[in-house]
């Protein structure tokens, strides 16, 4: 069978306004907050932006010193001037959590615990949670680019593009002409994504309908055929010509703009534990703070600009949420650098978020002060994103753990 008979069996079973038709994305006309995660992985030292503590047991880049902006006390550096100017144009729309405690120091217990609360390992992330509970459907409910993932019971709402364009690649047909296994009937000047793909998936609909398959079986393959089709189309917006931080970050936008996805997930300071573990040479902390901030002030009017779903701007609708998985000693060692630290800050911004604010705050060991007689734990920020998410914060999190911070909810 041809394919063009192939098609025309298919549409005629399903109706002309089916499968081939471009749309914009599955989940149009929703009111879905969406999430966007940038994590940086290491362990950033918090004395160079969140936490102005000046004393003889805390150590800061030269020349640095305590400023306030857009009505944050934050720490201001030459080597580091996007992050004043993030804070000037942002802060309005900046939520600002200080002296967050995360209990370990090693990076994967406390990549879990920034990202799920606590140790449990049968726990979801916050991402994949959201994801998981959206009430539309979306082709990749999570868009994961890089850094900490934790899908259990929501694993299939997760989907890896990777920062190779791997899903790209994948939905393009290009991949299966790297594979080690020999394709003698593939070759490049081939539709790989027509014949290989999309024809071999309409024999076996056919197959179904002529043999009395249960209706169900055949809505489950309409549903997989339509978003394989949005995939194909939507492969380009998820291609990486680039892996610089502001490129990366925009195939996330990308995905959420599009209906696609819901959340997304990137790192930023990739390596064997991250760059931001600068055990020596601290001085790096500048210089990635600086494409940070400059990078989120980019992304942030990037949002400010784009249309929303169901709001007049993606800024509006969107929520970014900015972490790492601990913090830095407040002492210099004698390398040069600084050791894990457990006290840590996040900021969370745009959407549904109340901004101008500072919540928690540093005793003078760098240690954080409790908030209203309780220590800031990771649990209280996701129970913050579940609650912006209308997912019930008390199914995923213990509130022995944390419950929301309603203060920092607009």
């Amino acid at each position: 069978m041809s394919s063009l008979s192939r098609r025309a069996l298919f549409t005629a079973g399903l109706g002309a306004a089916g499968l081939f038709l471009p749309r914009r994305g599955l989940a149009t006309g929703t009111n879905e907050r969406k999430f966007l995660f940038l994590f940086c992985p290491g362990g950033w030292d918090v004395c160079d932006v969140f936490a102005p503590i000046f004393n003889e047991t805390t150590d800061h880049q030269a020349g640095d010193e305590p400023a306030d902006v857009g009505g944050f006390r934050i720490t201001d550096g030459a080597a580091r001037p996007s992050v004043r100017d993030f804070f000037a144009t942002w802060g309005g729309n900046t939520c600002l959590i200080n002296g967050l405690q995360v209990p370990s120091v090693a990076h994967d217990v406390c990549s879990r615990w920034t990202m799920t609360g606590g140790a449990n390992e049968a726990a979801d992330d916050w991402a994949s949670i959201i994801a998981g509970n959206s009430t539309c459907d979306r082709v990749l409910p999570n868009v994961h680019l890089s850094g900490p993932i934790f899908p259990q019971r929501y694993t299939s709402a997760s989907v890896r593009v990777g920062l190779a364009s791997q899903l790209a690649k994948l939905v393009d047909g290009s991949a299966l002409l790297r594979s080690d296994v020999p394709l003698p009937h593939l070759t490049p000047e081939r539709d790989l994504a027509e014949e290989a793909f999309v024809s071999a998936r309409l024999d076996r609909w056919a197959l179904r309908q002529a043999s009395g398959q249960p209706a169900r079986l055949a809505a489950a393959e309409r549903l997989a055929l339509d978003r394989a089709v949005q995939l194909k189309d939507a492969a380009a917006d998820l291609t990486l010509a680039k892996t610089d931080l502001y490129s990366v970050a925009s195939v996330a936008v990308r995905a959420l703009t599009t209906g696609l996805a819901r959340t997304g997930m990137l790192a930023y300071g990739q390596g064997a534990n991250g760059l931001w573990d600068t055990h020596s040479g601290n001085a790096l902390q500048e210089r990635l703070f600086e494409e940070l901030f400059s990078t989120l002030h980019r992304l942030l009017a990037d949002l400010d600009a784009l249309p929303g779903e169901w709001a007049p701007t993606m800024l509006e609708e969107t929520t970014v949420v900015v972490l790492s998985e601990m913090g830095r000693t407040p002492q210099l060692t004698a390398a040069g650098g600084k050791d894990h630290w457990t006290w840590t800050s996040a900021m969370l911004i745009g959407s549904g978020v109340r901004g101008g604010q500072t919540i928690g705050s540093w005793n003078e060991d760098l240690t954080g002060a409790p908030l209203d007689g309780e220590t800031i734990m990771p649990g209280h920020i996701g129970a913050t994103l579940l609650a912006l998410a209308d997912v019930d914060p008390g199914e995923f999190v213990d509130p022995g753990l944390g419950t929301p911070l309603w203060d920092a909810l607009a």
